[in-house]
């Protein structure tokens, strides 16, 4: 097991739910702080690795929604997608957010088995 710090972020909502904001900016928060971050994006969370879908969403005092996340992943953070729910729901695989990855649980799975604190939105 590594000595870093991780943290994984389970998050269910898409742009439409002032969450979405509030996940990310805890997420960069803690990247500034040295903790390795992944968000896993489940149920309609999915619909925020879409390139594009993100683009309106401002939920102030926060930083727009497409910021926060174009941050998250320059900074080192790992954004994973859960292959189910967005091939559920149709979206197009060739069409996502730099750094999202279109994934099953299982790398989320392996951080969390190798002691990352979780949180969920």
């Amino acid at each position: 097991m590594s000595n870093s710090k991780k943290l994984v972020v389970v998050l269910t909502k898409n742009a439409n739910n002032d969450v979405s904001s509030v996940a990310f900016t805890i997420a960069n928060a803690a990247l500034s702080k040295g903790t390795e971050v992944g968000i896993f994006l489940t149920s309609d969370g999915v619909e925020l690795s879409k390139a594009g879908a993100t683009e309106f969403t401002h939920v102030p005092p926060f930083k727009k929604l497409n910021d926060l996340i174009e941050n998250f992943t320059s900074n080192g953070g790992v954004l994973w997608s859960c292959a189910p729910c967005f091939n559920h729901r149709g979206l197009p695989a060739d069409e996502t957010v730099p750094g999202a990855e279109i994934v099953g649980a299982g790398p989320m799975l392996d951080w969390v088995t190798n002691g990352a604190q979780t949180l969920s939105f």
